[in-house]
């Protein structure tokens, strides 16, 4: 076979007896010796392997070859003058090259070959066992296919998650708008046109002579009837959205909701903000406001709590809303925690706030529920 020079070369093996891949792997080999060169090449060659090869016999041609090529694998010699394989997978390394790399050389402390396998390379092959290398390249070139594959797999997975959340934050603030302008209208129009009614009703009593009992009887029962559906409209508007949290803001909303749970339960609620509510983004509010409520709903049905304490404050940049019960607890770690539709909804709500919710209980100790939203740059421009 006629010399090897420094540079490009292919071998054709339309021929090859063996197997012959679909495409031709593209290998540097990284070696200053021409003869070991030449005989790692026609070790590929009898062994069926497809290739086209590039060699590098110093620094300079190596950072040439992998600048201006795409390779497959890097067949690197251990010691080069002035530049070892160590050096080379630095470098390929630097470019953020995830090409397979085997160390192939004369001889290696066993040290040596597990610092290298550490530090990234795929496998080490003495030159003296050369029936290892076709194996060796082809695991190690399927390897990093499959972590690529993996790696855009899980971007993919990662973009169609954030696709996910976005459009869940955006059917979020829909639903919050559409709470919003429901409370409204059942307040405004459907209120007001029971209070006319029950109006009605009272000039309609004050018409009918006191003789006629039966009548009188039923105009009462209408009346009744009005009031309690004058304050279960009211109920209802504000449960979809209270009044008092876009009038008053987020601190005397948790405080409100804190006096109807106690009213229903007998709960004791201790409450404590340091917050400016006025400095609140109206999405972290609502936020806040929905997990704050959620968390009382999971204590009223499952902790057994008698007391529970929240705080509401800054912690340099972020928002922090702890709820803290002496209730029974649970196990964070446990799969019915995990399958828990209200914590999975409270996570959420802080994530696509941008914060996180942690929660810490243990069996018989009670729960405390943190949640971290960071303050909008928009609110924190609006106090200078």
């Amino acid at each position: 076979m006629d010399d090897i020079e420094p540079g490009s070369f292919s071998y054709d093996l339309e021929k090859c007896k063996h197997f012959i891949m679909e495409t031709a792997y593209n290998i540097l080999i990284v070696e200053d010796n021409m003869a070991d060169a030449d005989i790692l090449q026609r070790y590929l060659q009898r062994s069926g392997i497809q290739f086209n090869a590039t060699l590098a016999s110093d620094r300079e041609e190596f950072i040439q070859a992998i600048t201006h090529q795409k390779f497959d694998i890097v067949l690197a010699d251990h010691s080069l003058p002035q530049f070892t394989s160590v050096e080379a997978l630095e470098e390929l390394q630097k470019l953020h090259l995830d090409t397979a790399f085997i160390l192939v050389t004369g001889t290696v402390s066993e040290e040596f070959a597990v610092n290298i396998l550490r530090k990234g390379a795929d496998d080490y092959i003495l030159k003296g066992n050369l029936q290892r290398l076709p194996n060796a390249i082809k695991g190690a070139i399927e390897k990093r296919k499959m972590n690529q594959d993996k790696m855009i797999a899980e971007e993919e997975l990662k973009e169609s998650n954030n696709q996910l959340r976005e459009l869940a934050s955006h059917l979020q603030n829909i639903r919050e708008e559409e709470r919003a302008s429901m409370a409204r209208e059942i307040h405004d129009e459907l209120g007001q046109q029971l209070t006319g009614l029950k109006l009605e009703v009272s000039w309609l009593s004050l018409k009918i002579p006191s003789t006629e009992k039966d009548i009188q009887q039923k105009i009462h029962v209408m009346a009744d009837l009005l009031n309690h559906a004058i304050v279960t409209v009211r109920k209802i508007a504000t449960e979809l959205r209270p009044a008092v949290l876009d009038d008053q803001g987020l601190s005397e909303a948790i405080k409100w909701l804190n006096r109807e749970h106690k009213k229903r339960t007998g709960l004791s609620i201790h409450f404590k903000s340091t917050v400016n509510d006025a400095d609140i983004d109206s999405n972290n509010m609502i936020a806040l406001f929905r997990i704050y409520q959620e968390s009382l709903t999971n204590v009223m049905r499952h902790a057994e709590a008698t007391v529970v304490s929240s705080v509401l404050e800054n912690k340099g940049n972020n928002l922090l809303l702890t709820v803290t019960d002496n209730g029974k607890g649970f196990d964070t770690k446990g799969a019915g925690a995990k399958k828990t539709l209200g914590l999975i909804s409270m996570k959420e709500r802080a994530f696509m706030a941008g914060g996180k919710l942690e929660i810490n209980s243990l069996e018989g100790s009670g729960t405390t529920i943190s949640v971290s939203i960071p303050v909008k740059n928009s609110v924190s421009a609006n106090k200078n």
